[in-house]
């Protein structure tokens, strides 16, 4: 895999720009865990910042780029993690959705810092339950798979709950075989998943109505 296509870390920009899983995301949770250890806490600014206004320096700011067809959970909350301990810290997480953010990418993808969320006007997000890898060898392990499907369906049900404006009963909807979970800038900017829609002409918008009439 060329190296520019690969999740790394370069100063405090993120890129996820392939699937999520060990192979790809261990050494990235590494540099992102040596990151945060040297965090200075700060303070949030008092104001949220628009796009076209420039943030206080020396404000702590990760940007998270993110293009991926998503991957394992548990890289992903070991992702998510790290941007939790760097909130904790004062830090600002900016998630840019320039592609497509599927399934544990879009949960990192709404998890930035309100306010700070962007997603291109051609992206999309899919959200849905994901799927199992578990083996069964024996008929009395199928209880023991069944509760951790459910375990990982919780957490991901909680962050979307927590992290945007759907509802249980809509995210009960996007979570079936069909896909369809898959929504579009529109749709995630009317639900909450991202706080600014980044147009083909380079403009940031935050309301339907100035996507409509310039």
């Amino acid at each position: 895999m060329a190296k520019d296509l690969e999740n790394s870390m370069n100063g405090n920009n993120v890129y996820i720009l392939t699937d999520i899983n060990p192979e790809t995301t261990n050494g990235l949770i590494m540099q992102l865990a040596q990151w945060v250890d040297r965090l200075e806490p700060k303070n949030y600014p008092e104001k949220k910042y628009t796009p076209y206004e420039t943030i206080p320096e020396g404000t702590n700011v990760l940007n998270v780029w993110i293009n991926s067809g998503g991957g394992n959970q548990s890289q992903m909350l070991s992702l998510l993690n790290m941007f939790n301990i760097a909130s904790a810290k004062g830090t600002i997480i900016k998630t840019y959705n320039i592609g497509r953010a599927n399934s544990s990418a879009s949960m990192l993808a709404v998890s930035g810092t309100k306010g700070y969320r962007f997603m291109y006007q051609d992206a999309d997000n899919l959200i849905h339950y994901g799927s199992s890898r578990n083996t069964m060898n024996h008929p009395n392990e199928l209880e023991s798979i069944n509760k951790d499907l459910k375990k990982s369906i919780n957490i991901t049900r909680n962050i979307y709950l927590t992290k945007t404006n759907l509802t249980d009963k809509e995210t009960s909807k996007f979570y079936n075989v069909e896909g369809t979970g898959r929504l579009n800038a529109v749709q995630c900017l009317q639900k909450g998943l991202c706080d600014w829609i980044i147009t083909s002409d380079g403009r940031f918008v935050n309301n339907l109505k100035d996507l409509k009439t310039r």
